[in-house]
């Protein structure tokens, strides 16, 4: 039996061709004749993370190697050659039967050995190898520890052999036999030397010396350091001159010591550098580009051993006679013309590995004739512009530091023990640096230099826009001139661009407001914006339906202080008045409004496809552009931005500028507008769920109605009054106030207002308990509104008229009404009222017993609600699923959606919601067996409905109350509640 390792691993029979067995086989051949453990072989054959079938997996391996090694021969022979014992597995190999014994034994055999002998052992021992030891393995720890080992005593007998050679002047043996050797060990000293002697004896000098100096290479570049005193002497006796240890010209400056963040861009730097294509690294001014290229210089100067050059191209004088002289050429060398100093630069990188840094570029014909032109040099560009122009360059975009990296910085300069005693200010004044590498230095530095200076009055400085540049700077280091310098590169039109961008307030701004600034088409302006981008004054980000947004950094923007140009702020607020009237108008339509002539197509067609992302975009914007034309003294236009920002995000969230419109009115003396305006206001809140502030509009509204002398105008105002008092609980006012609104529409002839307040009138009696007066009510206002123009009051009335009958048990009849309401509210494309009906069909649906179209009514309804941003209606559609969940059994889906009613009514503040929701949440817990739980909600929601003085609903809650709670106080509270509904506690 053979066993052979050093080459490919074989045997004088054949070999199983799984990689496993063939490695087990491998790991038991450095150890022959013992036992190697179990967990050995599981360590080598998977050094990290074994699987738990690795012992398993082992033992198939060893299973397949004694089948091969002694076939036929069972497990236990003592013939056998592979066998199990002590936790492990022993190899039995005889006598030379290893060719690695053989190898040792010759050369052992020829350290005594002198003369032709010595040379005779040193060869055949040198002749056992057949390729690198264990070739065609998989090496783990243990087998590469061996290789290794083997192949050091396998270059030992080589460099043996080639002393002998060099002893009988055969310097062609020496150069055939460590030409390959070499190869493989490029930067093995010893080898080089000997093969450079050898080469030199043969004539050919040249090809010593560049073996000489590719080990010289391959010694800086892989381990940084410089050839020995040997080899140098070497060099020094083929070459005639001296061979300098001290390394290639390396023009680098220092690397900033407190350099932090930039690891992407370091990993794109180091990557991109292994390739000749230039490296751009483009950013704003101020950004941190060269700090960054020099960092990335120095990670990788060991893969350019011939040089570093760095040239910053605004200074003067030639770059190209610089960099020649630092590689070491004369004066008299250097050609005096241009076009003789590029062709001499090229020809003379053509076989150096260089690294060239050119910093502050301005163009792509600035760069080209810098760039070194052989394959193993590497340029990295710094610049304020993108130099898409240069072939086959490779970008990398030096951006504004991220708020944690920026703070790492910070707190590297100026030190981490302040800057921890004050964190909101320190968060404050990286606010103020916006990202700015430079800026946030200049941050460090000034607190550096102002110890008792607190960070808090930094941050109120810089918070100063007319101080903030002024503070940045420090000894001679400032950002306002860094930012000017960029400026002035500008043509007239960036720099005009650039002025009319400057939208007062504004973090960022659309694609279409800023065409609509510029005053010019959109693709003169798209071409405007990007220039601005590609120089880095300006930022583009995609909003979330993947429109560009501009932002000018407030840097940026306090270097160019310029006033405004009112015409242009003017055309541009009109545009967004155009397009915040059509998101409304698109929010509450199914099908898209119609385009609008004042705005442009593809905005209109935007904001029509997603008025709601629209209006998410815009909502801050829309605010400021209410504020800046109303400072502007525009009238109609801050009229007219004031109320289509009110229609978007409602009085409640929009705050004062959704009053500025009404200011306008009432600024007129316009009683009848100002009443208009009251109501619209008074709904919105009301849709909001602002009960309050809903009333006092509407009260408001109505009395400027009544002193305009607008009878229909105040009976519209009246049953708004009344929807909101009954939903608070104050049905005598409620009742009163429809009464009195229904004389006032009927005599003016307002069969839609009469049609709205007998609707009204009928839910609140059902909630009293007053069946037979609602159904009155109910008949009339369908019967009126059937004669009204359009049938949208017809679909209102029936809606209502449908949940009251639901309630008592008419299905059908609650069906039908239903379905021909979601059809006419289709036909009308009026989404927040078809999300109401759906709701109902949802209730309906529940109620008898249909789970699944249920739930795809709620769903539905609460995508609707939740689209056009009714918080409040959407809670109601969340207590209904609620509702409807319980009803199928779906308890832990069914509290979910009641836990966000709840949460939604509470912080509105409306009790008849949070009653209902109550209910449905004490139901449910009486479903699942938790009395104390269930008691409690529903008899908080008794209570609700008691002070709110609807004795049905407080009815329903004691019943439920009273299946859970029998020792309370339930059936008195029942019999007052129907002595209430029976016997004349309704309002007269």
């Amino acid at each position: 039996m053979e066993f052979k390792v050093l080459g490919p691993l074989g045997a004088s029979v054949p070999l199983p061709s799984a990689a496993q067995p063939r490695r087990v086989l491998a790991v038991l051949l450095t150890r022959p004749n013992e036992f190697v453990h179990r967990d050995t072989l599981v360590d080598e054959l998977w050094p990290q993370d074994p699987p738990s079938s690795a012992a398993a997996v082992v033992q198939m391996a060893v299973s397949k190697l004694r089948k091969a090694l002694s076939p036929g021969l069972p497990v236990d022979d003592v013939r056998q050659r592979l066998r199990a014992g002590r936790g492990g597995y022993r190899l039995t190999v005889s006598e030379g039967e290893l060719d690695v014994a053989a190898f040792s034994g010759l050369t052992v055999a020829a350290a005594t050995a002198t003369g032709a002998e010595r040379r005779a052992l040193l060869e055949r021992a040198w002749g056992l190898w057949r390729g690198r030891a264990f070739a065609d393995v998989p090496a783990g720890p243990l087998v590469e520890a061996h290789r290794l080992w083997l192949e050091d005593q396998r270059c030992s007998v080589v460099g043996k052999l080639v002393e002998l050679d060099l002893a009988a002047g055969d310097h062609k043996a020496v150069a055939d036999r460590l030409g390959p050797e070499l190869a493989a060990r490029p930067g093995d000293e010893r080898f080089a030397g000997w093969l450079a002697e050898a080469l030199h004896g043969l004539g050919r000098r040249d090809a010593a010396l560049a073996v000489l100096d590719q080990c010289r290479r391959t010694l800086w570049e892989h381990a940084g350091v410089s050839p020995g005193e040997d080899l140098l002497a070497t060099h020094r006796r083929i070459a005639g001159t001296g061979w300098s240890a001290c390394g290639p010209p390396c023009r680098l400056p220092a690397a900033t010591p407190d350099f932090t963040g930039r690891t992407g861009e370091l990993a794109d730097i180091a990557r991109a550098l292994r390739t000749p294509a230039p490296v751009v690294l483009h950013g704003a001014a101020g950004a941190g580009k060269s700090a960054l290229a020099v960092q990335a210089a120095w990670r990788t100067r060991k893969r350019f051993p011939d040089g570093q050059l760095v040239a910053d191209l605004r200074e003067t004088g030639d770059v190209l006679t610089g960099f020649l002289r630092a590689l070491g050429l004369a004066e008299a060398e250097l050609p005096a013309d241009r076009a003789g100093l590029v062709s001499l630069w090229q020809s003379h990188t053509a076989d150096r590995r260089l690294l060239v840094i050119l910093e502050n570029c301005r163009s792509e014909a600035e760069v080209r004739p810098l760039l070194p032109s052989g394959p193993g040099c590497a340029t990295i560009v710094t610049t304020r512009r993108r130099l898409a122009g240069l072939a086959g360059a490779r970008p990398v975009e030096v951006g504004p530091l991220s708020s944690a990296v920026s703070r790492v910085l910070l707190g590297a300069i100026a030190g981490e023990e302040r800057l921890s005693a004050e964190p909101d200010a320190v968060r404050r004044v990286l606010a103020s640096c916006d990202g700015l590498a430079l800026a946030v230095r200049m941050a460090g530095m000034k607190l550096v230099q102002r110890p008792r200076l607190s960070v808090a009055e930094f941050a109120t400085r810089l918070e100063n826009e007319r101080l903030r540049l002024d503070e940045l700077a420090v000894g001679d280091l400032a950002v306002r001139p860094v930012l000017a310098d960029a400026l002035t590169e500008l043509s007239p039109g960036q720099r005009n661009s650039l002025r009319l961008l400057a939208f007062p307030g504004a973090s960022e701004v659309a694609d279409w407001f800023a065409t609509a600034l510029l005053g010019c088409s959109s693709r003169e302006a798209a071409r405007l914006l990007d220039e601005l981008v590609d120089d880095h004054l300006l930022r583009a980000e995609p909003d979330q339906a993947g429109f560009l947004r501009y932002r000018l950094p407030g840097l940026v923007r306090l270097a160019h202080r310029e006033p405004p140009d009112p015409e242009a702020l003017r055309r541009a607020l009109t545009v967004t008045a155009a397009l915040a009237e059509h998101a409304s108008a698109a929010l509450g339509a199914e099908y898209p409004p119609p385009r609008r002539l004042d705005a442009p197509a593809a905005a209109s067609d935007r904001v029509a496809a997603d008025p709601a992302g629209w209006r998410a975009a815009e909502s801050a914007n829309l605010a400021l552009a209410v504020r800046t034309a109303k400072n502007h003294g525009w009238t109609e236009l801050t009229a007219r931005l004031a109320e289509a920002y009110s229609d978007l995000v409602g009085p409640r969230n929009g705050g004062s500028p959704a009053w500025l419109g009404f200011g306008v009115v009432r600024d007129r003396l316009d009683l009848p507008a100002e009443a208009e305006k009251l109501l619209k206001l008074g709904h919105s809140h009301a849709d909001a769920g602002d009960l309050a502030r809903a009333r006092t509009c509407f009260s408001l509204a109505e009395s400027r109605f009544r002193s305009s002398g607008d009878p229909r105008g105040t009976g519209t105002a009246l049953v708004a009054l009344a929807d909101v008092d009954a939903d608070s609980g104050r049905t005598h006012s409620a009742v009163g106030a429809l009464r009195e609104a229904l004389d006032l529409l009927r005599d003016c002839g307002d069969l839609a207002g009469q049609a709205m307040a007998s609707s009204q009138f009928g839910s609140l009696w059902d909630d009293l308990g007053d069946f037979r007066r609602a159904k009155e009510c109910f008949d009339a206002s369908l019967l009126l509104s059937l004669h009204c123009e359009d049938g949208r009051q017809h679909d209102r009335s029936a809606k209502r008229y449908a949940d009251v009958l639901r309630r008592h048990g008419r299905l059908d009849e609650a069906g039908d009404l239903l379905t021909s309401a979601l059809i006419g509210t289709r036909s009308s494309r009026e989404r927040h009222w078809e999300a109401h009906v759906l709701r109902s069909l949802g209730d309906l649906h529940a109620k008898s017993g249909d789970a699944g179209e249920s739930e795809l009514c709620l769903s539905r309804s609460l995508e609707l609600f939740e689209y056009a941003g009714h918080r409040h209606a959407a809670a109601y559609t969340q207590r209904s699923f609620g509702e409807s969940l319980r009803l199928a059994g779906e308890h832990t889906r069914a509290a979910d959606h009641l836990g966000l009613a709840m949460n939604t009514f509470r912080e509105l503040g409306d009790r008849r919601g949070g009653g209902y929701a109550l209910l449905s949440f004490g139901r449910l817990r009486a479903a699942e067996g938790v009395a104390t739980e269930a008691a409690a909600g529903l008899r908080t929601a008794a209570g609700l409905f008691r002070e709110l003085g609807f004795p049905v609903w407080e009815l329903r809650a004691l019943k439920d109350l009273s299946a859970v709670d029998t020792g309370g106080r339930q059936r008195d509270r029942a019999r007052e509640a129907l002595t209430k509904i029976r016997f004349g506690a309704n309002p007269a």
